[in-house]
């Protein structure tokens, strides 16, 4: 009743839509306490017939039920049709069967290739118009018949095992209890053991298999829960995170009710006024924050504005006096230390770090902020663009193979072709002597003559073949190295891609590791009140490839914002692990003990560096190699990437006479004819212009030409001048020219072009000023303790004379006698201590890395003459 029929001009009660019944026959049964039951599926299918619309006449509604039907009798054909492919083994071994592209053949998927048997019964009209479709109707039936179906009994594995260990057990019982008394043939008392044994290994194996899956669940989370309740912490806490796993929730404070301070930890045990939570690392106050526990609700509240800029929650500094209510799962950060909220009701620590919803990296990058990693868009771009990369290499590899199997082919071809020629002309020739020579034996000049014809023939096909042979080795010589060049440029653009990669990849390494140091530097510094700071700078260099370089990353040191020198990455470790030493000291001693630090122990001292690199200027050598003239003012860019000025450059080819530029009877086609000859150019460096304000004293200008070992420098421009004229000019010669000469002419010619920094210049005079005038007053204060340390020597080894007789009415002058030796041995000022002689490690780090680095050594100190007056 649920079947829709329709009427149409074939047919009256034609079918609308394919009808399916399926009928479902479930058998129960019940063995050894357990229930299992089979199933059996009958599906009933009329399926509707495929019509013509113009036989049919349908329209509308109706036509659009036939193009409905048609398209899922032609899904239905097609899975028939891969089935009988798979089945007479035509099929590709991987072939996907389309069961998806309609509803139909989903619904039929078990009943056509699953586990079943089918049967289809097509219905045929005997009339003679009809044929077409009584034809196709047979092919669709004779497909379904090749399909081959093996229905089997689809057993659960785990009821399938039980049964096996039940039927085991039966028949071991069945061992056991079947041999009779008398018989000799029975089992001994050891096989009697090893049955019964059997036995009862069997019988629990089939316990533990019967239990329930939620029954071992269960005991499962029994087993866990005394697990988690011997860890577990009651108050809500905070636990430490570090870049060693091993080392990470190692460090719990637990904030119960009320408030709990957190601040920097006393030297002494035992402190009644020490913070609950004490951390010892730059950038912590006495009381720097509050933590504030009230029924379940955390808050942290900063102190004061100082304590606040080194406190942060998931990355946002807090304000000084306002409380921030902490979460589950927040990044807390107080000055370098990285902690995550937990709250027991939510969840714990581990289930945090194990599911990744909070790591080390990520907090890092919260706090550095713009340090980011590449995004998903930009990897997937990278990752397509190495895959077309591979592609086009391997397209190219195969194009050359197959254009060398090409010209082998053609070759093989034609060479079979003249052997056939060969033949056949040979076989002609033989023929008509015979013929000639049985005829009449009269006609022997006449055959000599046609011998003569064929030799002449004979020779230009070999002529002509050879030459047709030269010509197609030479075009497929051709092709193989045009494809070679293809196959070079895909390889060299897909190693260029993968050396960006790195490059961004140590990068990233590099800011990750330098950006936290400068941070912590800066912030001991300013404990240590020191007028100092660390800035991040990024270089790039640049080589005569014209591709950029290695970006590396440095730390500035800046007095007063003028940058005095830089320190590579592994110069700042150190100097930070003597900042940490430092500033322990000052806590132990004061800070009186870390102020006036000699040189070779005060970590803030370099030789400042006066000249610096203004930046870099290229210029094409390829107006060279095709032997045209080339003046450009090329823009010199600075280590940032910033253009800073220009410089302007002219390379002209010297002709053979000497005369500048090549006449057009010099100038060859092709660079190869170069090859063995004598080439002449000269580089002229008129001048540059727009130089940096700062940098524009001293100018000088460097640059590699070749193979030269030693740098080609231009004169120096001394003063102050933003647009240095040079007048430089130089002519090169290269004879003879070689392959390699013609590689480096396609490169670039780099020019560096360097500066004194007035700045860093007056800084490095006030800091000698300062060092001078420091050893002339340690000088003066040496000298007094000398002449005071004489003098009292001297008035402890002469006796003291005697006093004159005093006359009458006059004062006894002993008493004012006795003062002047007295004070005379008196010291004018208080002794120096000594100084120890012994070596500070910070003193030993210093030595140890300026021996390693050669540029970190102290300049010479400046001469100067120095005069004390005593």
């Amino acid at each position: 009743e649920n079947r829709t029929v329709g009427a149409t001009l074939m047919n009256a009660t034609s079918s609308r839509a394919h009808t399916v019944l399926t009928i479902e026959f479930k058998q129960v049964s019940q063995a050894a306490g357990q229930q299992g039951q089979k199933l059996s599926l009958i599906n009933l299918v009329d399926l509707a017939g495929s019509e013509k619309a113009g036989q049919t006449g349908a329209s509308g509604d109706r036509l659009k039920e036939g193009c409905a039907i048609n398209k899922s009798l032609s899904a239905l054909g097609n899975v028939i049709e891969k089935l009988a492919d798979k089945a007479t083994g035509k099929a590709k071994p991987n072939a996907v069967i389309p069961y998806r592209d309609s509803k139909l053949t989903r619904l039929l998927q078990n009943a056509l290739g699953g586990s079943s048997k089918t049967v289809m019964i097509c219905a045929i009209s005997p009339a003679s118009s009809n044929y077409e479709e009584t034809l196709s109707t047979l092919r669709y039936a004779d497909r379904a018949k090749r399909i081959k179906n093996s229905a089997s009994i689809n057993e659960n594995p785990q009821d399938k095992l039980i049964r096996q260990l039940r039927e085991e057990n039966e028949k071991l019982r069945n061992m056991v209890g079947g041999g009779s008394p008398g018989a000799n043939t029975g089992p001994s008392d050891e096989e009697m053991m090893l049955k019964q044994s059997e036995i009862a290994a069997l019988e629990q194996a089939l316990t533990e298999m019967q239990k329930s899956f939620a029954d071992r669940l269960a005991e499962e989370k029994k087993a866990n829960t005394k697990k988690e309740k011997s860890s577990d912490i009651k108050f809500p806490h905070i636990a430490n995170l570090n870049e060693d796993l091993l080392l990470t929730a190692k460090l719990k404070f637990a904030f119960k009710e009320g408030k709990t301070r957190v601040g920097r930890g006393s030297q002494e045990d035992g402190d009644a006024n020490a913070p609950e939570v004490a951390l010892q690392v730059p950038g912590i106050h006495q009381e720097h924050a509050i933590v504030e526990n009230n029924a379940g609700a955390v808050s942290l509240k900063a102190n004061d504005g100082e304590a606040a800029a080194t406190t942060f929650v998931n990355g946002t500094a807090l304000q000084a006096g306002v409380a921030v209510t902490l979460s589950h799962g927040d990044r807390l950060a107080f000055g370098q230390c990285i902690f995550v909220f937990v709250e027991p009701s939510k969840g714990k620590v581990a289930e945090l770090i194990n599911s990744g919803q909070v790591t080390y990296a990520a907090a890092r990058k919260e706090l550095q902020g713009d340090v980011t990693g590449p995004s998903e868009e930009e990897l997937k771009a990278s990752k397509q663009l190495a895959e077309e990369l591979e592609r086009k290499a391997r397209e190219a590899e195969e194009a050359k193979e197959k254009a060398k199997a090409e010209a082998e082919a053609l070759m093989r071809q034609r060479e079979e072709e003249f052997r056939l020629q060969m033949d056949q002309k040979q076989k002609q020739w033989e023929q008509e002597m015979h013929q000639r020579q049985a005829a009449e034996a009269s006609e022997q000049a006449a055959a000599a003559e046609q011998a003569r014809v064929h030799a002449e023939e004979l020779s230009r096909l070999q002529q002509d073949f050879e030459a047709r042979q030269k010509k197609a080795e030479e075009a497929a010589q051709h092709k193989i190295e045009e494809l070679e060049k293809k196959a070079k440029k895909a390889a060299a653009e897909e190693e260029g891609h993968r050396q960006h990669e790195l490059a961004m990849q140590k990068l990233e390494e590099q800011l990750m590791t330098v950006m936290p140091l400068v941070k912590e530097a800066n912030l001991i510094i300013q404990e240590l009140q020191r007028p100092h700071r660390l800035e991040t700078k990024m270089h790039c260099e640049l080589t005569a490839e014209g591709k950029s370089g290695a970006v590396n990353v440095a730390a500035a040191v800046m007095l007063n914002g003028v940058r005095l020198f830089e320190w590579n990455p592994e110069t700042l470790e150190n100097r930070v692990f003597i900042l940490r030493e430092l500033l322990q000291r000052a806590e132990e001693e004061g800070l009186e003990a870390v102020q006036d630090l000699p040189n070779e122990e005060d970590p803030l001292w370099d030789p400042i560096e006066v000249e610096r690199l203004v930046g870099v200027a290229q210029v094409l050598l390829e107006g060279v190699l095709l032997q045209v003239e080339n003046k450009v003012d090329a823009r010199i860019l600075s280590s940032e990437g910033q253009a800073v000025g220009s410089l302007t450059v002219e390379i002209v080819p010297i002709a053979k006479d000497g005369s500048l530029g090549i006449p057009d009877e010099e100038v060859v086609e092709e660079p190869q004819e170069l090859l063995g000859s004598c080439m002449k150019f000269l580089v002229s460096v008129p001048g540059a212009s727009g130089l940096p304000e700062a940098l524009a004293n001293d100018v000088r200008v460097e640059y590699n030409y070749f193979i030269d070992e030693k740098p080609h420098k231009l004169p120096t421009v001394y003063g102050h001048n933003c647009n240095p004229d040079f007048k430089y000019s130089h002519t090169f010669v290269q004879d003879p020219v070689t392959s390699r000469f013609l590689e480096y002419l396609q490169s670039k010619l780099v020019f560096r072009v360097y500066g004194r920094d007035a700045a860093a210049a007056e800084a490095a005079e006030e800091l000698s000023r300062a060092s001078i005038k420091k050893q002339e007053e340690a000088e003066q204060l040496k000298a007094q303790q000398a002449k005071a340390e004489a003098e009292r020597s001297t008035a402890q080894e002469e006796p003291a004379p005697a006093p004159p007789p005093n006359l009458p009415g006059e004062v006894s002058q002993g008493g004012l006698a006795n003062v002047g030796p007295q004070a005379a041995a008196e010291p004018d000022s208080p002794k120096a201590p000594a100084v120890p002689q012994e070596k500070s490690q910070a003193s030993l780090r210093l030595a140890a890395e300026k021996a390693v680095d050669p540029h970190n050594q102290p300049a010479p100190p400046s001469k100067s003459r120095t005069c004390i007056i005593l």
